[in-house]
């Protein structure tokens, strides 16, 4: 949108000789070298929370820069339900992994948002924390009590505008006390009288799930009401709650669209201090920036590490074969990625209020469309997902005999199911006949991955998740299918004919049940890990960043996204990514 095109300060302006193309839009810099006092790569989850937040003070310049387009006006990125629709399309970057073994050698995709608000403007919009453990977790490792619940809570009251359900029925969804009103990202729960609520909820308590009244408590565990960025009926993302209209008032924050960072270079005559951004704009044409204080890089848990990389730091021995002068041997750039696999396991139901007649019949998606353009309700503010279960192996687990159990603690899942009203596998979509979909996660993976860089394509990584690379993550998986099968089987389920459309038949068998979990499992979004954040005195190269979110060794840079996260996170990482980046921004802001 023209309202995001770049717009520079009065002072830049009298300094620097300016010139500007007519791509609609963006406009894009002609001098050699622009000044700000900070520059920030990534207009995603995290990085449009840093740049808003530096923003905030009018005597600080802010450059913010994004791969991808405006999300304004992007249909499919603002109704809730048609979400899938921006999934391989010109909003994701279309990433792909390597053949996994773990997925019968089948290569997957890996989505991660090319708009700006980066996948905060493409997902499913389940808005998680990760429990309490999670944070302690990183904090005991990093060696910095900021990082603990206690502390992080802080920025989820800064972060968010949760939306009172309406209706004594929902006194017991929600807990108050944990939840921000007043924030720039809405959350809310599905507030219709869908059918599948009841046996959603019955069936959990008939198989011994127990109820848990908030899964933003940082005590996740039993069913509960499952949370969403949307707010007055429409998506809610870290470009509409920190940039658009931010961008509209603010005369320091300057946004550059559909521009592509290929590397950040060192001031001349000193190898290690970082300063100026070299990147692509629209037209294909190389240009510089210049950043005063610091560059923050928020490209994300897929480019991070190659954006490092080119710029020569990283693995000396990849640096190399690419070609690359190692400016700054860091053996942990790329190496440390830890993802979540999931599954899709699907019941028949003779119930015919499933979302399926939506995805179905133009005619009725036409007649919803009309009621969200002129009111922004009806059943597209939803997505098909109300509740999620998050569940642990049994205590008594052989495999926690031999090993030590990865999850932060005892309050941590293991694994995650949240049940769809609709089909909602990766298969095509059967003509006839009304389905729920148990979408099924592995949650405290043990495995390990990687993002390397590719030697003869250096702005395209090589990913590799090694998804269900390990017995304990193999064994989390048959687990929680069977506890979902369990589950459907309840009377609750039961009483609306739940059928599988598998064979149940495989559940019978280890061996049988991994045959189609090979054949059918596929990777998830959630990957974190690949520049991770570790102590500030550990040795050097064993972690990129420190608590302090500055690439270690060097000057002038930090990373602030998904890749710091030095474990998984057991959540969606859309909501933990949030709460880093404010917190990154109060770090920053403070000089520390």
């Amino acid at each position: 949108m023209v309202s995001l095109s770049l717009r520079f300060s009065v002072l830049l302006a009298s300094v620097l000789p300016l010139a500007f193309t007519g791509v609609v839009g963006v406009a894009v810099p002609r001098a050699p070298a622009d000044v700000y006092d900070y520059i920030v790569l990534g207009g995603g989850a995290a990085g449009s929370i840093v740049a808003s937040r530096l923003s905030e003070s009018r005597n600080v310049s802010v450059l913010l820069i994004e791969g991808g387009p405006s999300n304004e006006g992007v249909t499919n990125a603002i109704i809730p339900y048609i979400y899938p629709r921006l999934y391989r399309s010109t909003y994701d970057w279309n990433f792909t992994t390597v053949p996994q073994p773990g997925l019968g050698g089948r290569a997957t995709a890996y989505l991660r948002g090319h708009i700006l608000g980066g996948s905060s403007s493409i997902n499913g919009m389940t808005l998680n924390r990760a429990p309490a453990s999670d944070w302690d977790k990183i904090a005991s490792f990093t060696g910095n009590s900021g990082f603990t619940w206690n502390n992080i809570l802080q920025y989820v009251r800064r972060n968010e505008a949760f939306k009172r359900p309406e209706g004594s029925r929902f006194d017991n969804a929600y807990d108050p006390a944990v939840h921000g009103f007043e924030g720039p990202i809405g959350n809310s729960l599905v507030e219709d009288d869908s059918w599948i609520t009841e046996p959603t909820l019955t069936g959990a308590e008939q198989v011994g799930i127990p109820y848990n009244r908030d899964v933003n408590s940082g005590h996740p565990l039993g069913v509960s009401w499952q949370q969403f960025s949307v707010q007055d009926g429409a998506r809610s993302s870290a470009a509409t709650g920190y940039i658009n209209q931010q961008a509209r008032t603010r005369r320091n924050l300057h946004v550059l669209l559909n521009s592509r960072v290929t590397r950040v270079l060192p001031r001349p005559g000193s190898s290690l201090h970082f300063t100026t951004v070299e990147y692509t704009d629209a037209n294909g044409t190389t240009l510089t920036a210049v950043a005063s204080r610091e560059i923050i890089i928020s490209t994300g848990v897929m480019a991070t590490p190659g954006l490092l990389m080119r710029s020569g730091l990283g693995p000396r021995a990849q640096l190399e074969a690419a070609g690359i002068p190692t400016l700054l041997d860091i053996p942990a750039v790329g190496q440390f990625m830890q993802d979540r696999c999931g599954i899709s396991a699907i019941w028949s139901v003779n119930n015919t209020d499933t979302d399926d007649s939506i995805d179905r019949n133009a005619t009725y998606f036409n007649e919803l469309l009309q009621e969200w353009n002129e009111h922004h309700t009806g059943r597209l503010t939803q997505t098909g997902y109300r509740h999620m279960i998050w569940g642990r192996v049994p205590d008594d687990a052989p495999l926690l005999s031999t090993m030590e159990d990865p999850s932060s603690g005892p309050t941590c899942p293991h694994y995650e199911i949240y049940p769809a009203n609709k089909w909602a596998g990766t298969s095509a979509r059967p003509a006839t006949g009304n389905f729920v979909t148990m979408s099924i996660f592995v949650s405290a993976s043990n495995v390990r991955g990687s993002v390397t860089l590719n030697a003869t394509s250096p702005m395209n990584p090589v990913i590799d998740p090694n998804y269900l690379g390990s017995d304990w993550d193999m064994y989390v998986m048959r687990t929680a299918i069977r506890r979902a099968a369990e589950y459907m089987n309840a009377p609750a389920w039961k009483s609306w004919n739940a059928t599988p459309v598998f064979d149940p038949a495989i559940l019978n068998d280890d061996n049988t049940l991994d045959q189609w979990i090979h054949a059918n499992a596929f990777g998830g979004v959630h990957a974190v890990g690949s520049a991770r954040m570790g102590p500030s005195n550990s040795p050097p190269g064993t972690d990129v960043v420190g608590p302090d979110f500055r690439v270690k060794g060097v000057r002038g840079l930090r990373i602030v996204d998904t890749s710091v996260f030095p474990f998984v996170m057991n959540a969606h990482t859309m909501g933990p990514t949030y709460m880093l980046a404010e917190r990154a921004a109060d770090v920053i802001r403070r000089g520390l």
